[in-house]
C-alpha cells in the first residue's frame, strides 16, 4: 500500500429525502462509520423541485437544517448541500463524479437503504457508480442480511464492490412521523430532541393531506399541462370523462373514477431514466417483467406519484392508477373502470374498438376480460412478455364465471 493510500480520507455518501431525519438515518450513519472505519459520512438532502413538493414536504432548506441538527453531536457526521445547490434531479452517479473532484483522494463508500440496494444494477450509470463508490446496506424487515448478500453477489459479477452490514434495526417510518406531528404527539421518540424541537417550532407537517374533491381537479389539470404533451393531455381528459359515464353506469363512486381517469397518465411522458431514478427515490423495487418494460413503468409509478406528491391517500384510486395497464387479481370495480376507459375513452382507435366499447356499456366484467384477451394476444403477436399480473387478472375473471 502507497502512503497516498494510507492517507486516503475513507468517506461516505448517505443521500435521501430526510424528511424528517430521524434515529434510523443516524443509527445507520454511525453504525456504517464504526464498521468500516469511516473518516467522514456526508449527510445529503435530495433537491425536490417547489412543483414536485407533496403538500405535507418540508423545504430543503427545513431539511438541510434538520440534518445538521442532528449531525452536531457526531463529528463523524456532516451535512452537504451539493444537490440542493444544483438542483434538478438528484442522480447519484453525477453527485459522486462531483464528490471524486471535490475529494480526489478520498476512498468513497454508498450507504443505501435495502430496498434501493437491491435496483442499484438498475441506475442510471450504473457503471460510474460501481466504479467509484463501495455499495453499502443494511437490512430491514422485508428484505434480510441473507438476500442483501445474496443482491451483493449479483452485483459483485457485474464489477462491483460491497459491504452489507448487520446492522440492529431501528423500526421507524418517516411517514409516521409526520403524521404524528400533525396529531400533535411527542417525536423525540423518533427523532433527535433537536430536530424534535426544530419540527415543532417550525410547525412542519402540519398541513396534512386533503381528501380528493372535485374542486382538485383544476389543480391536477393544471399539473398535467406542466408534465403531459398536448395529446397525452387530450387522452387524460378524455379518459376522465370515460371513467366518469362508467362509473355512473356502474354504481361506482364518479369523483374517484373521475380523478384516477384524470391521473392514470401522469408520468407517461417522463423520460424512461427520470422515471427510473424516482422509482428508485421512492424504494420501488421493479418485478423481472417490469425492469424490461419501461412502458410499465409509469403505472407504478403513477401511484407513487400520487401517494407521495400530490398527497392523496385513497387506496382505490391509488390501485385504479396502478394496475390501469396490467390488470390484476381482484380488481375492484373503479379498477375495471378506469382499466376500461383507457381502452374506450375518445379518441382511441384499433380494431377491436368498436366491441370493446358495446362490452363495457353491457358488461363490466365481459369488457374487461376482452380487452384482456385482446391485450394478451397483441403482446403475443409482437413476441414481447405479458405481465403475470395480466394473466392473473384473466384467470380470475374466467373463474369467477363458471
Amino acid at each position: 500500500m502507497t502512503g497516498m493510500e494510507k492517507a486516503a480520507r475513507r468517506m461516505a455518501l448517505f443521500g435521501g429525502t430526510f424528511d424528517p431525519i430521524h434515529n434510523g438515518h443516524v443509527q445507520m450513519a454511525l453504525e456504517f462509520a464504526r464498521r468500516l472505519r469511516l473518516d467522514r459520512v456526508l449527510l445529503m438532502p435530495t433537491f425536490v423541485p417547489p412543483h414536485k413538493m407533496k403538500q405535507q414536504m418540508a423545504s430543503v432548506e427545513d431539511r438541510l437544517a434538520m440534518c445538521r441538527l442532528a449531525a452536531q453531536e457526531h463529528p463523524v457526521l456532516e451535512v452537504s448541500d451539493l444537490e440542493a445547490r444544483r438542483g434538478g434531479a438528484s442522480f447519484t452517479a453525477d453527485t459522486l463524479e462531483a464528490l471524486h473532484a471535490q475529494y480526489p483522494d478520498a476512498q468513497w463508500y454508498l450507504i443505501t437503504g435495502a430496498d434501493m440496494f437491491c435496483t442499484l444494477s438498475t441506475w442510471w450509470r450504473f457503471d460510474a457508480i460501481a466504479q467509484r463508490a463501495v455499495l453499502c446496506a443494511a437490512p430491514r424487515d422485508d428484505i434480510g442480511y441473507a438476500q442483501l448478500c445474496a443482491y451483493a453477489e449479483k452485483l459483485e459479477a457485474l464489477g462491483a464492490r460491497c459491504a452489507v452490514e448487520d446492522i440492529p434495526l431501528v423500526r421507524v417510518s418517516s411517514t409516521e412521523i409526520r403524521e404524528a406531528a400533525v396529531r400533535g404527539e411527542d417525536l423525540t421518540r423518533w427523532l433527535p430532541p433537536a430536530v424534535a424541537d426544530y419540527v415543532r417550532r417550525h410547525q412542519l407537517y402540519q398541513q396534512g393531506g386533503h381528501p380528493v374533491l372535485v374542486s382538485q381537479e383544476e389543480q391536477f389539470v393544471d399539473i398535467l399541462k406542466k408534465r403531459l404533451t398536448p395529446e397525452r393531455f387530450a387522452h387524460s381528459l378524455a379518459v376522465a370523462d370515460e371513467a366518469e359515464r362508467l362509473a355512473g353506469r356502474y354504481g361506482a363512486d364518479a369523483v374517484r373514477a373521475r380523478t384516477a381517469g384524470l391521473l392514470h397518465d401522469v408520468m407517461k411522458d417522463t423520460p424512461p431514466d427520470v422515471q427510473l431514478q424516482m422509482l428508485q427515490e421512492f424504494g420501488i423495487l421493479l418485478d423481472s417483467v417490469e425492469q424490461h418494460a419501461p412502458k410499465l413503468w409509469h403505472a407504478v409509478l403513477g401511484a407513487a406519484f400520487l401517494e407521495h406528491i400530490l398527497g392523496i391517500r385513497d387506496p382505490e384510486i391509488l390501485q385504479a392508477v396502478r394496475y390501469h395497464t396490467t390488470g390484476r387479481a381482484g380488481m375492484s370495480p373503479l379498477e375495471k373502470i378506469v382499466y376500461l376507459a383507457d381502452l374506450t375513452a375518445a379518441g382511441r382507435s384499433y380494431a377491436d374498438i368498436a366491441q370493446m366499447r358495446r362490452l363495457a356499456d353491457s358488461d363490466l366484467d365481459d369488457a374487461v376480460l376482452y380487452a384482456l384477451v385482446y391485450t394478451i394476444r397483441s403482446l403475443s403477436e409482437k413476441r414481447q412478455a405479458v405481465h403475470p399480473d395480466t394473466f392473473a387478472a384473466y384467470n380470475d375473471l374466467v373463474l369467477s364465471k363458471r
